[in-house]
């Protein structure tokens, strides 16, 4: 009889349980002690980080990992002198000399006086700000309105001239503009005084855009860099903010997505907009979880995490979340846990589960070890 020699193996198969078994991921137990692997195995596991959000939730000072909008909003001097003349800029100037006209003249087809607008050649801020115009010479025009230009020209031309009357016209501000950049598309946006606001930027790219839900706008501003959905700046107006000389506007075309895995259903890529999901979004997309095999308490959100070390520099921490739903407040927890790219949310499988998994293995007709013994008995 050979039932002796075959139950050193199923006495392991009790003693080892599920680990012998198949598994659609990690049990509970082993992503809660993953911290506690040996090292030697993996250095990652060195570095794994274990977040309990149902203890965050108990410390108000803590900050759960929520995409805050915080936009770049800054207002600096070039901000608030937009009508300002700068290098580059071009100019028309036009001069009224009050009739009988002195300097401005000419003769109509009567051959009598002309008087009236006379119109100077177009002139372009040099670079060192000046100007130069007939009987006037050169003249200031940098960091200066078109209204102070006037003035400087009639104080110049009176003694010459009747009574001038002068209106200074920018044709082209160069000098102060905005950047907008998109994939197929690419210019410059002058800043004038009507005040450009972010989705004057965005309607230069006209045909050329992305799907509003997988885009980001990305905009530069004094050295600093920060990005925003395009439908959060179409849904709230706070966002449209102005815009403000030698800004960079940049249109990003960012699909998102995570992973579901374990006791969900199935194991698939899952996308979602720019402007992000939380937890309980992301947990209704994928079918909730499975009354019948998930683990209500094993619910894991698996990320590299950016922090800032000891050393004030930057690095990707292997960070695992997890959430204990059984818990009432869980449910307020997921509403301010964002879901970020590249996530994998796993629920792990109840432990029942694994029980029957072990016990079909062990009794299972056909299969079972205790049938194949019986079969090897008789």
């Amino acid at each position: 009889m050979k039932v002796p020699y075959l139950l050193p193996l199923t006495i392991a198969m009790i003693l080892n349980g599920c680990s012998v078994l198949p598994h659609s991921g990690p049990s509970f137990s082993a992503i809660k002690n993953i911290d506690k692997q040996n090292g030697n195995l993996d250095k990652i596991y060195n570095q794994v980080k274990i977040v309990n959000l149902n203890n965050l939730s108990q410390n108000p000072k803590t900050n759960f990992p929520i995409n805050n909008p915080k936009f770049i909003n800054e207002i600096n001097d070039k901000s608030r002198n937009i009508d300002s003349i700068g290098k580059g800029d071009t100019l028309k100037i036009s001069v009224i000399e009050t009739p009988p006209a002195i300097l401005f003249t000419g003769t109509g087809d009567t051959g009598a006086p002309k008087t009236g607008l006379t119109e100077l050649p177009v002139v372009i801020v040099d670079s060192q700000g000046y100007i130069s115009l007939p009987f006037v010479g050169d003249i200031k025009a940098i960091n200066r309105n078109p209204s102070q230009v006037q003035k400087e020209i009639v104080e110049k031309l009176s003694g010459i001239a009747n009574r001038p009357q002068v209106i200074v016209t920018v044709l082209e501000k160069r000098s102060s503009s905005v950047t907008v950049i998109g994939d197929q598309f690419s210019g410059k946006m002058p800043i004038t005084a009507k005040g450009e606001r972010l989705l004057d930027a965005v309607t230069m790219l006209g045909n050329n855009m992305y799907d509003i839900r997988d885009t980001l706008i990305q905009i530069t501003r004094n050295n600093k860099i920060d990005q925003i959905p395009l439908s959060l700046v179409l849904s709230n107006p706070k966002f449209n903010i102005h815009l403000q000389q030698d800004d960079v506007v940049t249109l990003i075309n960012k699909p998102s997505s995570f992973i579901s895995m374990g006791a969900t259903g199935s194991t698939k890529e899952v996308r979602f907009e720019a402007i992000g999901i939380n937890l309980s979004q992301a947990l209704a997309r994928i079918g909730g979880l499975r009354d019948s095999q998930a683990n209500a308490k094993g619910v894991f959100v698996f990320r590299y995490q950016d922090t800032i070390n000891t050393s004030k520099s930057q690095e990707r921490v292997p960070t695992v979340y997890q959430i204990d739903l059984s818990d009432p407040n869980s449910l307020f927890i997921m509403n301010n846990f964002q879901i970020q790219n590249n996530d994998i949310v796993y629920v792990a499988s109840a432990p029942i589960i694994e029980l029957q998994k072990f016990l079909y293995a062990i009794f299972s007709p056909g299969v079972g070890v205790v049938n194949q013994i019986n079969q090897i008995s008789d």
